[in-house]
């Protein structure tokens, strides 16, 4: 053994226990394990072209319910508003009630009245005069009464869709038995023409004073 024992092959053995040695550190060295440790350049050119948007899913199922978050704190108390209106008040003034009459008879007599007292749902502040009273038809207005459901201020509008028999109509009050409206309600007379069936109907409008 000693005679093959030559520089040579001591200088040989060296180096590839050398390379041996090397090779394994630099494969440990330069081991890459993170993105981190590659440039940003090459990094971006690593990557491909964004592809085009997918098409959207369906619509998932609805999640449970969260749990009841804590109550917020009471706010300040509001200032105290003005009392409302009640059974008994009286319909703003400027404001406009409406309702429907009718009155009939299978065999009135000629030079006879036919009667019928209508209540307001809400009460006046003042009786409606009866020169602030006016008849019309429902496809006639006039100058304070434009149509079923309005009326002028401080004005009584009645509207006749129909009237058989009937040749003249008054307002009463029947508070005071005076000509004109009521607070609570008015009466309307329609004069019989002839003996026979007389009848009317069609709608009111008052507007408050």
């Amino acid at each position: 053994m000693r005679r093959r024992l030559t520089y040579a092959n001591v200088a040989a053995t060296m180096a590839l226990v050398l390379a041996m040695g090397g090779g394994a550190y630099a494969a440990k060295r330069y081991l890459i394990d993170s993105t981190s440790q590659i440039n940003p350049k090459v990094l971006r050119k690593l990557h491909g072209a964004r592809g085009p948007r997918g098409e959207t899913g369906p619509l998932g199922p609805v999640g449970p319910q969260g749990a009841t978050g804590l109550e917020g704190r009471r706010g300040a108390r509001g200032e105290q508003g003005p009392p409302g209106p009640s059974a008994t008040s009286p319909l703003p003034s400027g404001s406009t009630e409406s309702g429907d009459f009718e009155v009939a008879s299978p065999n009135a007599t000629e030079g006879s009245s036919l009667r019928d007292v209508l209540t307001l749902s809400i009460p006046l502040s003042s009786p409606i005069a009866e020169t602030n009273v006016a008849f019309t038809t429902t496809t006639a207005p006039t100058e304070h009464c434009a149509g079923p459901g309005s009326a002028a201020r401080g004005y009584l509008c009645i509207y006749a869709a129909s009237a058989t028999n009937l040749t003249g109509t008054s307002v009463f009050d029947p508070e005071s038995g005076l000509e004109g409206s009521g607070r609570y309600g008015f009466g309307m007379s329609w004069k019989v023409g002839e003996t026979g069936a007389a009848s009317a109907y069609g709608t009111f409008s008052v507007a408050a004073p």
